[in-house]
């Protein structure tokens, strides 16, 4: 009877597959780092057996378990998700631990079904999807506009929203089958260049850890793109693998040493949005001038004072400051690209060959990108 009882055990765990975040080729993987006891592994499995009061157990434990099988492990997880309130790990451990998790304590968990009046953040929503789908319910959560304001207005001040975003699209696409970045596909396709431009120089070899597995987890959504392949050389850098903390439980999850990766140090060194936000850096130094211009302001670090009133360079890119009624456009070749700046947010500009003349006008940061009509020189426009 016990036989017959461990066979039918084994057989349940066998049959039971995640739903949430890890497919099998990633499961795969991480039994591949244990296997190979790889840094990564080894700095998640220290802090699983040395850091009991951890803010993240019941996640910690439950990717232990579904990495190894381990049910003490596993029931642990259940416990700690009994007694403790985070939504996100509630619906980790019933998924990942699920042949683990008794009709009883499936009544006891505290399964959220969110009722949300207009859009919530992505962390909210990513937690309801969470528990829609470790529960078995269709959800009928709304899923944010994509992107949200704090991406498209300014920066990458709060990872945590990146990060959760990445999840979201997981859960969506795993879902639904469906792809939260159809909404905006050229903002997603830049999104990895802008994530490591907007790394300041002080930042960019030793990133905050929820930076670093944001990174991360948006190569792992589409590593085929080519700002996904820099940003994954970037992120897999020896000198960021993490050590210790929260974040070594989310590195080994996310970090896949198989993806393809080019030298970040390849990439341009600027990238501007139809948002209104520039990111550009002189070079790929500790001590390069760092910009970023957005409607929220202008940032920089290690710039020169008057890098604002002259006409700079960062890699193909030549920035010119509107500091006159008409200024001279200089021509370039079909690999550079000019930006004019400091103008007002919308402020329409002339230009134009012979006596043809155009009106454009200034994005929300008050950038404007000339187009190959002008020639020589644009005027603020009279009115």
């Amino acid at each position: 009877m016990l036989v017959a009882l461990a066979v039918s055990a084994l057989a349940q765990e066998a049959a039971h597959t995640p739903q949430l975040l890890l497919n099998a080729q990633r499961l795969r993987r991480l039994k591949r780092d244990r296997e190979r006891k790889t840094v990564r592994w080894v700095n998640f499995e220290n802090r699983v057996n040395s850091v009991p009061d951890s803010p993240e157990r019941g996640f910690e434990l439950a990717l232990y378990y579904a990495v190894t099988g381990d049910e003490a492990k596993g029931r642990e997880a259940v416990q700690w998700v009994l007694t403790h309130n985070s939504p996100r790990q509630h619906a980790l451990v019933l998924d990942w631990c699920s042949p683990l998790v008794s009709a009883e304590q499936k009544k006891k968990l505290p399964l959220f079904h969110y009722i949300i009046n207009g859009q919530p953040t992505y962390e909210l929503a990513r937690d309801s999807w969470f528990n829609e789908v470790a529960s078995g319910r269709d959800s009928s959560v709304p899923v944010p506009s994509a992107p949200l304001n704090s991406f498209t207005l300014g920066g990458y001040a709060h990872p945590e929203e990146l990060y959760a975003l990445c999840e979201l699209i997981y859960t969506v696409r795993a879902a639904t089958h469906s792809d939260l970045r159809d909404a905006n596909p050229h903002f997603f396709s830049t999104l990895p260049a802008e994530l490591l431009l907007s790394a300041k120089p002080s930042e960019l070899n030793s990133p905050p850890w929820m930076q670093h597995v944001a990174a991360l987890a948006l190569v792992a959504i589409d590593p085929n793109l080519p700002a996904s392949q820099f940003l994954q050389s970037w992120a897999l850098e020896d000198n960021q693998t993490l050590r210790e903390g929260p974040g070594v439980a989310y590195e080994l999850l996310w970090a896949d040493p198989y993806l393809p990766g080019v030298g970040y140090q390849n990439m341009d060194t600027w990238v501007y949005d139809d948002y209104g936000r520039l990111f550009a850096r002189a070079n790929w130094q500790a001590d390069s001038c760092w910009i970023e211009i957005s409607r929220q302001g202008v940032k920089q670090e290690n710039c020169p004072p008057n890098w604002e009133t002259e006409t700079v360079t960062f890699g193909h890119l030549t920035l010119i400051p509107m500091t006159a009624r008409c200024i001279a456009i200089p021509h370039v070749a079909n690999n550079e690209s000019v930006l004019v700046w400091k103008l007002q947010p919308g402020q329409k500009v002339t230009y134009g060959k012979g006596k043809e003349q155009r009106t454009s006008a200034a994005d929300g940061a008050g950038i404007w990108r000339p187009s190959a009509y002008v020639e020589d020189r644009a005027c603020l426009a009279l009115h």
